[in-house]
C-alpha cells in the first residue's frame, strides 16, 4: 500500500515524496516508483528532512496502522498538518503523543474503504492505466507459472516480496 501511495503521489504531481521502510530493497523500489528519498526507520537523516527542505510536511501517511508510526510522524508536521492512517490499526486503543506535534494537527484514520470511496478511486487509476502511466508491473516483484505455485508461495514469505503473479 505504501509503495502504491508513492507512485500515486508522483502521478498526482505532489511535491516532495519521502518513504520510510525497514527493508533496503523496498526503499530502492520506492525510489524507482518516484520517491525523492527513502529512509530506514532508524536513519538519523529522517528527522532532519524538514529542516533540510526548509519546511515541515503538509501530510504524513501511515500505510500500516501503527501507533509508533503515528507518533514518529508528529514532529515532522507543519501547523495544521495531517497524519493520515490508511490501514487497520493494530490495537484497540492508541496513545497519541500530542506534545510531539504542532499545536494544531489532524489525525485522519481510514481503516476500511467504503464501496463509494473505493469506486471513486478507480476513475483516476483507470485513467493512468489507459494513458500508460500506471501498470501492474510497477508493483510486481516476481512472476511464476501456475505449476510453480508452491515456489511462488514460498517467495511471498520474503521480506522483499511486493506482489507475486501466477500465470497459466
Amino acid at each position: 500500500v505504501g509503495l502504491s501511495f508513492v507512485r500515486f503521489a508522483r502521478l498526482l504531481g505532489l511535491g516532495y515524496i519521502g518513504c520510510v521502510d525497514p527493508v533496503p530493497e523496498k526503499r530502492e523500489f520506492a525510489l524507482g516508483l518516484g520517491a525523492d528519498a527513502a529512509f530506514a526507520p532508524d536513519d538519523p537523516e529522517l528527522k532532519m528532512v524538514p529542516e533540510e527542505r526548509g519546511a515541515q510536511f503538509d501530510a504524513v501517511i501511515d500505510a500500516v496502522g501503527k501507533e509508533e508510526i503515528i507518533n514518529f510522524s508528529l514532529p515532522l508536521l507543519k501547523m495544521a498538518g495531517n497524519v493520515c492512517v490508511y490501514g487497520v490499526i493494530d490495537q484497540a486503543v492508541i496513545g497519541v503523543e500530542k506534545h510531539r506535534a504542532p499545536y494544531n494537527f489532524n489525525l485522519l484514520i481510514h481503516q476500511w474503504p467504503t464501496r463509494e470511496w473505493e469506486a471513486a478511486a478507480q476513475e483516476p487509476l483507470c485513467g493512468w492505466i489507459d494513458e500508460g502511466k500506471l501498470s501492474y508491473r510497477d508493483f510486481l516483484s516476481a512472476e511464476y507459472p501456475v505449476d510453480e505455485v508452491q515456489k511462488a508461495f514460498e517467495g511471498t514469505k520474503s521480506e522483499v516480496a511486493i506482489k507475486t503473479l501466477l500465470r497459466w
